[in-house]
């Protein structure tokens, strides 16, 4: 039995939008299926983009350290990899992984350029967003290109928001954004961008130094 089939129905209850609107979703099983299709295609509509397989560079003795870290992780972890169609030519791809036991991850969509402007990007980032709430996630999290700025206000538009700003050797730079499914996390988030976002739920649930910033402000 496959142990993820509550998401598999969770997931089918909250994409059911995108059936409606006409299209067809089908899961792949890996993404050993995934990206040779997408390369195939939707490679050609897309500019091609520099990767370095660090993986590769390692030494003997660190993948051994690999392979133990590997191991002792939940080899189960969720991951959902789909294409979309209809009418059965390809309206898009899409995929996303549990990052950790909080947190899901957006991390690959592509639409192809006859079905754009069509709203199917939102369509998938809404129902991403009601599938990991179901699901019980605190927070999406999707990593972009910095000049990519259509995707960008999209997700920011959807109510995402821009967490940090990455630099990886391998794929780049990113702009980090999360969704908050938590108003409390969300409030906590707006607090430390500055604003007087304190709640009563936040001011109970501090810890560490919190009680000497309570005394300073009040003494203040």
């Amino acid at each position: 039995m496959d142990p993820w089939q509550f998401a598999r129905e969770r997931f089918d209850e909250n994409f059911q939008p995108l059936r409606d609107a006409g299209f067809e979703l089908e899961r792949l099983a890996s993404r050993d299926a995934y990206w040779p299709l997408h390369a195939k295609e939707l490679g050609q509509y897309f500019e091609p983009e520099v990767f370095f397989d660090l993986p590769a560079l390692r030494s003997e003795r660190e993948r051994e350290g690999q392979a133990r870290l590997a191991a002792a992780r939940d080899d189960r972890s969720l991951k959902d990899f789909h294409v979309v169609r209809k009418g059965g030519a390809i309206a898009g791809m899409f995929s996303g992984e549990q990052k950790t036991d909080s947190m899901y991850r957006m991390w690959h969509t592509n639409i192809h350029p006859d079905f754009r402007r069509q709203g199917l990007y939102r369509m998938i980032v809404q129902a991403t967003i009601r599938y990991t709430a179901a699901l019980g996630f605190d927070t999406i999290t999707s990593e972009h290109a910095p000049c990519n700025n259509a995707i960008l206000i999209a997700k920011l538009s959807a109510g995402f928001r821009i967490y940090s700003y990455d630099m990886d050797p391998m794929a780049g730079p990113s702009i980090v954004l999360r969704y908050f499914h938590n108003p409390e996390h969300l409030k906590a988030y707006e607090f430390r961008c500055g604003h007087a976002a304190l709640t009563p739920a936040l001011c109970k649930s501090g810890i560490g130094a919190w009680d000497l910033l309570r005394d300073q402000i009040q003494q203040g």
